[in-house]
């Protein structure tokens, strides 16, 4: 397999981690995505030594910020020619979360963590996928959603500025991805770049990450994690989707994690509201140059 070049945000833990691992005993170049300094280092560390991969790199980007997004990114195209694989996996959903909250570019967090600094990175870093041969972008949704089977975007309520509710707010950011990816996928449908969306089930992640959360509600998770699939299995999808030569051209799909496709909702397919979406989020992000529908 020829080493490719390959983003991978929320690199620290849970499937990013796993999947950041997996793709560094391929041998490929992996560039991890993190928030954290400490703990993006640390993951880093524990990678190289496990695969013996010294081309393992680290780019610290806060995807709530648009300027940390900008930064990185001039900092990704200052020391790489090229992007083969976008993975864009990091995403944030806290369950104790009761009202919005801004970042500090005013917008609610999980709206601008989850979908706009992916629209934002993902614009941005089109320049170094098209030089790839074959580049591949790849969002993350929800199996969530099919619990939501009316959800659509609420052009009236980015913001929570009418009602918030921390698990409605992160399903209408999947969403958005789901339809920020079919949009692109035409978008692109005369480049050689190839986009897709992997609709996440139930994962098993570290308890510790819930330390925080109320007794009954660890119990509920627990028993929850026992019917989850664990996130090396999940990783398993997102690095064949990104390096089998049977995904190259596959576009415009939503997949599920045994990389089957699967159908997403009616509104997801509304063009109308893809094109609403795109021209909004890209004046939320001030993005200067877009693809041109």
């Amino acid at each position: 397999m020829n080493p490719k070049t390959i983003i991978v945000t929320g690199a620290n833990s849970g499937i990013g981690y796993q999947t950041a691992l997996g793709l560094a005993r391929q041998n490929h170049r992996v560039v991890m995505v993190c928030r954290s300094k400490e703990r993006g280092e640390t993951a880093q560390q524990k990678i190289i030594r496990e695969t013996g991969n010294n081309q393992v790199d680290l780019i610290l980007i806060d995807l709530s910020s648009q300027q940390s997004i900008r930064d990185g990114v001039a900092e990704f195209n200052s020391r790489y020619e090229q992007l083969d694989v976008l993975i864009n996996n990091a995403a944030i959903f806290d369950i104790t979360q009761k009202k919005a909250q801004m970042s500090d570019d005013g917008i609610e967090t999980i709206f601008a963590t989850n979908h706009l600094g992916v629209f934002l990175m993902t614009n941005l870093l089109l320049p170094a996928l098209k030089v790839s041969p074959a580049g591949r972008i790849i969002n993350i949704a929800s199996k969530g959603l099919l619990a939501k089977p009316f959800m659509n975007i609420q052009f009236d309520n980015l913001n929570g500025e009418k009602k918030f509710n921390v698990t409605d707010a992160y399903y209408h950011s999947k969403m958005a991805q789901i339809m920020f990816t079919f949009d692109l996928a035409e978008r692109l449908a005369d480049t050689n770049i190839a986009t897709s969306i992997i609709r996440v089930p139930a994962v098993k992640l570290d308890e510790g990450r819930y330390d925080h959360i109320p007794a009954f509600l660890r119990a509920i998770y627990k028993f929850k994690m026992s019917f989850s699939i664990s996130t090396e299995e999940m990783a398993e999808a997102y690095i064949k989707i990104a390096t089998s030569p049977e995904f190259a051209k596959v576009s415009g799909v939503y997949l599920d994690e045994n990389c089957q496709e699967v159908k997403a909702s009616k509104q997801a397919h509304n063009r109308d509201t893809w094109k609403q979406l795109w021209d909004v989020s890209a004046k939320m992000t001030n993005l200067k140059q877009s693809i041109p529908v």
